[in-house]
């Protein structure tokens, strides 16, 4: 597990201003992507993909993200968005975002249900974002 010295020192802020790039965990153990499903949730907006990383890899993830600086979003949100109350980090990395997609089998599960989507598949956005909710946080609704 990385120290809390060592995750200041990954995402250090850069010359340009952006994150560096976090030394993310390798994405194994992995089931084989032919076991790998995907479940409609609420139609058109709402899929899961259960188990789609190991219960392993989940807690090798869930401590690695626990030694990032996250930031308190603030009060007020920008105009046209939800409010949202939580703690976040995010950097770009089309790297990872690349492993994600190719590495895990999501790239072969989302294209064979390419037709679902209504428009061309073509990956993962690469702005990677991890958010942590405590108690009392919360993401306000979209729509009213």
């Amino acid at each position: 597990m990385p120290s809390k010295v060592t995750a200041r020192r990954i995402t250090k802020a850069t010359a340009s201003g952006s994150v560096a790039r976090p030394q993310w965990p390798l994405l194994r153990p992995l089931l084989p992507s032919d076991d790998l499903a995907l479940e409609v949730v609420l139609d058109q907006q709402i899929v899961l993909i259960r188990k789609l990383l190991t219960s392993s890899l989940c807690r090798t993830y869930v401590t690695f993200l626990s030694t990032l600086p996250l930031t308190t979003t603030p009060n007020q949100p920008k105009k046209g968005e939800a409010l949202r109350v939580n703690d976040r980090f995010q950097v770009d990395d089309p790297v990872f975002a690349e492993q994600l997609w190719t590495g895990t089998g999501l790239e072969k599960l989302v294209m064979q249900s390419a037709q679902q989507w209504g428009g061309e598949v073509c990956g993962l956005n690469p702005r990677i974002r991890v958010y942590r909710y405590r108690k009392n946080q919360f993401f306000g609704q979209h729509c009213r």
